[in-house]
């Protein structure tokens, strides 16, 4: 999930926006200072409406941040790193570094987010309450009343027992349990999440027949979680197929390298036609790495500008780029790429010497001949 804003950092994890959020944000206020809030107070004024209504709508995603703050907490208490928090047009993101490596520790990251909305929720409820019995501004209580509810369901959507949501981690954490075998347990917790959505697909078509327009909300949210869990489901059997196999097995070795002041034109011109790949590793003067440039990348420059932009001007920094072993399992430093800006891994050996690069196409190629060799197998034994 792309961060078109970046709003800081906290505890060292980057928080940011995506665009798609201000179209929630909208409805949200919207909703509150045109429907909600005027049904139960209906003689006060319109600019009070929208202020109270603006204000109950940042607190709300104030508590959306708490939720996934605390994911990322926890999950930094158990040695995972966190890549960053992004909010969007679902809610929040906290995009882990890595998985647990215990039951037990799976069950901690997820069912903290949900735990932190039902706490929320009291604290909002206990505030409407004592605004209520004080004789206080009923605008107020109110919002406050709204919050409550809205962590409340907050709390017990997630904890429904379907990936990508929280309760999905839950109950993949417990099936890992009971089997010891995590892999069978986040595919039937993906599985669930696939089930989940096709029924909120469904309802949201039936609400969007008998009602009206808010049944699409519903059909978004299914589509959004059935991608998702599909791509779980995917990455699941993806890494469980590469348990036992090494970068040094699949990497690209002896990667050429490109001078980090060459200009895009002079790639294009001279050196593309020369070289049958879209990765380019970016060295310095003294010879050491300083970037990663892609085809992707360069496609975005526009052509008027290629004379005068170098490929450290669009690389992807050093510090961004994973970095693995030849020795390290694949497993790991797939995770850490799936986390990368451009989805790549350049490998440096115990000697400090850059040996290759690992892309998603060395791993899809690693993955097809695995399976043309099982059916080669499968068909010589029939």
């Amino acid at each position: 999930m792309d961060q078109d804003i970046r709003l800081g950092t906290i505890d060292g994890i980057p928080v940011g926006i995506n665009w798609s959020i201000l179209v929630i944000f909208f409805l949200i206020v919207w909703e509150l200072a045109d429907l909600v809030l005027p049904a139960y107070h209906p003689h006060d004024s319109s600019p009070t409406y929208w202020a109270v209504a603006l204000a109950t709508s940042l607190l709300f995603f104030v508590s959306i941040f708490a939720h996934e703050l605390s994911h990322s907490v926890v999950a930094k208490q158990n040695g995972i790193g966190v890549r960053r928090i992004t909010f969007w047009l679902f809610g929040g993101v906290s995009e882990l570094e890595g998985e647990a490596l215990t039951p037990s520790a799976d069950f901690r990251i997820a069912v903290i987010g949900p735990v932190t909305s039902f706490v929320l929720a009291g604290v909002f409820a206990v505030l409407a309450v004592l605004l209520h019995q004080s004789g206080g501004v009923g605008l107020l209580g109110s919002a406050f009343g709204w919050l409550a509810w809205m962590n409340l369901l907050l709390g017990v959507f997630n904890l429904i027992p379907a990936a990508p949501l929280d309760g999905g981690r839950v109950l993949r954490s417990v099936l890992w349990r009971r089997s010891g075998d995590r892999v069978r347990a986040a595919t039937s917790a993906a599985r669930a999440g696939q089930v989940f959505a096709y029924i909120l697909v469904t309802l949201g078509v039936l609400e969007f027949l008998e009602v009206g327009i808010i049944g699409l909300w519903f059909v978004f949210l299914g589509w959004y979680l059935l991608t998702a869990a599909r791509a779980e489901e995917s990455s699941v059997v993806l890494r469980s197929s590469l348990a036992n196999v090494h970068v040094r097995d699949i990497m690209t070795p002896d990667p050429v390298t490109f001078s980090a002041t060459t200009t895009v034109a002079e790639l294009i011109d001279t050196q593309l036609h020369h070289h049958r790949f879209n990765t380019y590793p970016l060295v310095g003067a003294d010879g050491k790495l300083e970037g990663l440039a892609t085809m992707g990348r360069i496609r975005h420059v526009p052509a008027n500008a290629r004379e005068t932009t170098r490929l450290i001007d669009i690389a992807c920094p050093l510090s961004e780029v994973p970095i693995g072993a030849p020795s390290e399992p694949i497993p790991e430093l797939l995770q850490r790429m799936q986390a990368a800006p451009d989805g790549r891994a350049l490998v440096i050996d115990e000697n400090g010497a850059f040996v290759g690069v690992v892309s998603p196409s060395d791993i899809a190629r690693y993955v097809q001949l695995c399976m043309l060799q099982s059916q080669g197998r499968a068909a010589r034994k029939g």
